[in-house]
């Protein structure tokens, strides 16, 4: 799912833990901007690679994440498709240009893009022949991938359990409750007793984050790569390929949403698929019109432009499907990462600098906007309600403009000073591990 490659030698360890521990030593409890924003800040951009665009496309799709719940936070009519009901008109209930709210898709593309990434490496060791080193690959990959995952995780449930018991959290008027009980140890005692279960692929979530239910199936779809890796390690390339497209029509038909996910990464990143401009072209743009359809309980089954696509052409073992594992999106993901893999000046989009910004923050920002959102932005909003008011679209977008202005910036500054202190520390703490 986010799976930003940090160089860890040892002297980079050491700089690491040296960095951290004198800000601290020294009472430096802020990070200034300059280490904050190192692609978007400084004068010289990070060294790109080839496959610098999933990094950026991967941080695009987390923002729109973040975009997607605080529309529920305020702006909840526009959830309904375009012509829905009587009040579904707004612009931005249109076919495609709802994707930048439309976060379930976004879950879709990135398991396609964990496939691809987790894959590449071994891809290329098996066609070179070196299988020595592929079995290092996996074993090494295996090991680290729980830690990578769940750390990072166990710190912010962890932060999320004490800031709940400290009455941080808006409960009024709210979509989402995070777990508060009577006294501190009970907390604890809960959060002890998610947290055990919650650290396994087989898991569904902690009700300490919500949006966290992703982690057990990526930790899944991770060890499932490692696994065809490993047993199609010393097949030929066509019997590889023929063994992996059987094993997504497989799952295709009976509905496993997400190993057809991961496998279809791991297809793209094992095909160098040439595509016409043309077919680029269109691809695309029905892409993005799958990506955007609503979810099933946001009326798509009567939202212009999806209503045969949601009944009558979803397959009967998806109709019960939800957010990212839905028939249309699954399927554009797919080939909407295909598309932008076969295309340079697409890939071009996502190699800038906020984009490659927001890719190495992206876990970060991932986890932690559902906290951000629910103690501190809602308290801003509110704060400038009471200021600007709320009583007419003008007023209520005011309030909402100003509040964003603050409070974007605030979530991306704890979001890097997350990757910079526990998700780098996790990434470093799981190579120390594999050394023992």
């Amino acid at each position: 799912m986010f799976d930003v490659e940090y160089k860890l030698e040892t002297e980079y360890e050491d700089d690491y833990v040296r960095n951290i521990l004198s800000k601290f030593i020294n009472e430096e409890w802020y990070f200034s901007p300059s280490e904050l924003l190192p692609a978007w800040w400084h004068s010289a951009p990070h060294k790109l690679h080839s496959t610098s665009w999933l990094d950026g496309l991967r941080g695009t799709a987390a923002l729109v994440v973040f975009f997607h719940h605080s529309s529920l936070v305020w702006f909840p009519g526009l959830r309904p498709g375009w012509g829905s009901d009587s009040d579904a008109y707004h612009i931005m209930q249109l076919p495609i240009l709802r994707i930048v709210y439309s976060g379930g898709a976004m879950v879709s593309i990135f398991f396609v893009i964990s496939g691809y990434v987790l894959s590449m490496k071994p891809l290329r060791l098996i066609k070179e022949g070196r299988h020595e080193e592929l079995l290092q690959n996996l074993a090494s990959s295996t090991f680290k991938r729980g830690p990578r995952l769940f750390i990072p995780c166990i710190v912010l449930t962890f932060l999320t359990a004490i800031l709940s018991t400290m009455g941080a959290f808006v409960d009024e008027n709210v979509a989402r409750h995070y777990p508060r009980a009577e006294t501190f140890w009970l907390q604890m005692e809960s959060w002890v007793s998610e947290t055990l279960w919650f650290v396994n692929p087989f898991a569904e979530g902690t009700g300490f984050e919500q949006n966290l239910w992703t982690i057990p199936t990526e930790f899944q779809g991770s060890l499932l790569i490692f696994l065809c890796v490993l047993g199609l390690s010393k097949c030929r390339r066509i019997t590889r390929l023929g063994s992996l497209a059987s094993l997504v029509v497989y799952w295709l038909w009976y509905g496993y949403w997400h190993t057809v996910l991961f496998l279809s990464g791991m297809i793209i990143a094992d095909l160098n698929l040439k595509v016409s401009t043309n077919c680029k072209i269109i691809s695309t743009v029905m892409c993005l019109f799958f990506l955007s359809m609503p979810e099933y309980d946001e009326a798509a089954a009567e939202s212009f432009g999806y209503s045969t696509l949601a009944t009558t052409l979803t397959p009967p073992s998806w109709q019960d499907h939800w957010g990212p594992g839905r028939w249309w999106p699954c399927l554009s993901s797919v080939v909407f990462v295909a598309v932008i893999n076969s295309d340079s000046v697409m890939q071009r989009l996502f190699t800038h600098r906020f984009p490659q910004y927001l890719g190495r923050i992206s876990f970060s920002l991932y986890l932690c906007h559902g906290v951000a959102i629910y103690t501190l932005g809602i308290r801003i909003a509110n704060f400038f309600f009471v200021i600007f008011g709320d009583g007419t679209n003008l007023r209520y977008g005011t309030s909402l403009a100003v509040s964003a202005s603050i409070f974007v910036p605030l979530l991306f500054w704890i979001s890097d000073v997350f990757t910079v202190v526990v998700d780098r520390g996790a990434v470093i703490l799981s190579k120390r591990m594999l050394d023992i």
